[in-house]
């Protein structure tokens, strides 16, 4: 898929990541060089304790990294990931950012965070994409 994109093209670009839509993750804003993604939870976003489940902040943050690295105009795959859990929450809207550390030829090195309305901080890492053209 080609980049950059803006919100208006949101619909285009869920029917190319089903897995974005399916997990009721959205775009809130997209650039090359700090994108957001919004998570309104639903029942099936939440774990056997009624929180959010740890894969999907993970997910939230895989993807708004993807986004951020692809804005630029080429593709990205995941090369490697590193997130600290440090909360969770059982109610309200979940956002994730990813802000470019560095972009390089062939890879993007991205810090990314997942944190409350409130800016409580639910998990804090460091995802790696690699061009994969």
């Amino acid at each position: 898929m080609s980049m950059p994109f803006g919100l208006d093209d949101y619909e285009q670009y869920a029917r190319n990541n089903p897995f974005m839509y399916y997990n009721h993750i959205e775009l809130c804003s997209v650039s090359p060089e700090r994108s957001v993604v919004k998570l309104t939870l639903a029942e099936e976003s939440r774990n056997l304790h009624g929180t959010v489940h740890g894969g999907l902040i993970y997910a939230m943050a895989d993807c708004v990294a993807g986004i951020t690295a692809r804005a630029e105009g080429r593709d990205y795959v995941t090369q490697s990931a590193h997130m600290n859990f440090l909360g969770n929450v059982k109610d309200g809207d979940v956002f994730s950012d990813a802000t470019v550390v560095k972009r390089g030829r062939r890879q993007v090195i991205l810090h990314v965070r997942v944190y409350t309305a409130g800016e409580k901080l639910l998990a804090d890492g460091v995802v790696d994409m690699f061009a994969a053209e």
